[in-house]
C-alpha cells in the first residue's frame, strides 16, 4: 500500500531533509510526469540531478541495437543496467580495466579482465514492461510502476537511512554497499539477492562529478520504504540526541558562512 503525503512529511520533517527523494519508474511517460527531460547522447543519469531537484523526470528511452560509441539515449551502461540490452562489447571487461583488446579506454577499475568478465558474467538484468524507464521525484499516486526509492543525503542522514533501513530487520546483511555503476546501483543491484535489501550508492567515481560532494544515496524498494516511513514515535528519530546532533551541524554550518 502506498504511503501517504502525511507519513512522507513526516519523515522529511523527521530527517531535516532539503535533498530530492528521487524514484524510479518502470512506465510510459504521460503527463502525470511532467515537466520531463529526455536522456540524450551518452549522458550520466545523475547528469541531471540539477533537474530532478527542479522536480523534473527524465525519460531513459530502449536504445536496443546503438553503437557503444555512440549513444543517443543515455549511456550505454545505463541502457544494461536498466534491462534494456543484456549485449555488452568484447571488450567490456577491458574497458573496466586495461583498456587492450580494442576498448576505447581502460577504466582501471578492476585488477585483471578475468575479474572484470566474472563480475559482468554475475549480473541479474531487471525486465522492463515498458520501453521507457523514468526517474524523478516521488509520485505517490505512481506507487504501482515504482520499482525502487532513493535517497541522497549526507554521512549524517545516510547514517539515519540506514538505521531506519535495518529497524524492523535482525539481518545484519540488510544493507549492502556492492559494486558497480551508479546506474547498476538504483534496480540491478537488486537483482541479485532475493532477499530484500537496501543499497549504498553513488559510490561510482565517474558518476561523482555529477552531485554535490558530500552527497551519498541509499536506494530501497518499495516495500522497505513502506516501512521506512511507517517508523513509531519512539523510534531514534523522534529522540532528542538524533535532533541534537542535526542542531549542533547547523550551528557548524552557521559559523562557517558568517567566516
Amino acid at each position: 500500500m502506498a504511503p501517504t503525503e502525511t507519513a512522507l512529511e513526516r519523515l522529511r520533517n523527521a530527517l531535516r531533509l532539503t535533498t530530492p527523494i528521487i524514484a524510479l519508474y518502470d512506465a510510459e511517460p504521460d503527463e502525470s510526469f511532467e515537466p520531463r527531460v529526455e536522456a540524450k547522447g551518452g549522458a550520466c543519469c545523475f547528469a541531471y540531478y540539477q533537474r530532478w531537484l527542479k522536480g523534473e523526470t527524465l525519460v531513459v528511452r530502449r536504445g536496443e541495437g546503438e553503437d557503444f560509441r555512440t549513444p543517443r539515449h543515455g549511456c550505454p551502461g545505463l541502457q544494461s543496467h536498466f534491462g534494456f540490452t543484456r549485449k555488452y562489447p568484447p571488450w567490456m571487461a577491458n574497458f573496466l580495466t586495461d583498456g587492450k583488446n580494442g576498448a576505447p579506454l581502460g577504466e582501471g577499475l578492476k585488477a585483471s579482465p578475468t575479474l572484470a568478465q566474472e563480475y559482468l558474467d554475475r549480473i541479474v538484468y531487471p525486465e522492463p514492461s515498458t520501453d521507457t524507464v523514468l526517474m524523478g521525484p516521488l509520485r505517490l499516486d505512481h506507487w504501482q510502476d515504482i520499482r525502487t526509492i532513493t535517497f541522497f543525503s549526507d554521512p549524517d542522514r545516510l547514517s539515519a537511512l540506514m538505521t531506519l533501513a535495518a529497524f524492523r530487520t535482525s539481518d545484519p546483511e540488510a544493507i549492502q554497499a556492492p559494486f558497480s555503476s551508479g546506474c547498476g546501483l538504483l534496480w540491478e543491484a537488486f537483482g541479485h539477492h532475493t532477499r530484500d535489501r537496501a543499497v549504498i550508492g553513488c559510490t561510482d567515481i565517474a558518476m561523482r562529478r555529477y552531485i554535490p560532494r558530500d552527497l551519498l544515496c541509499l536506494t530501497v524498494t518499495p516495500a522497505r520504504f513502506e516501512k521506512m516511513v511507517d517508523f513509531p514515535d519512539d523510534a531514534f528519530l523522534m529522540r532528542s540526541w538524533w535532533k541534537e546532533l542535526l542542531d549542533a551541524r547547523e550551528r557548524e554550518y552557521s559559523v562557517a558562512e558568517k567566516k
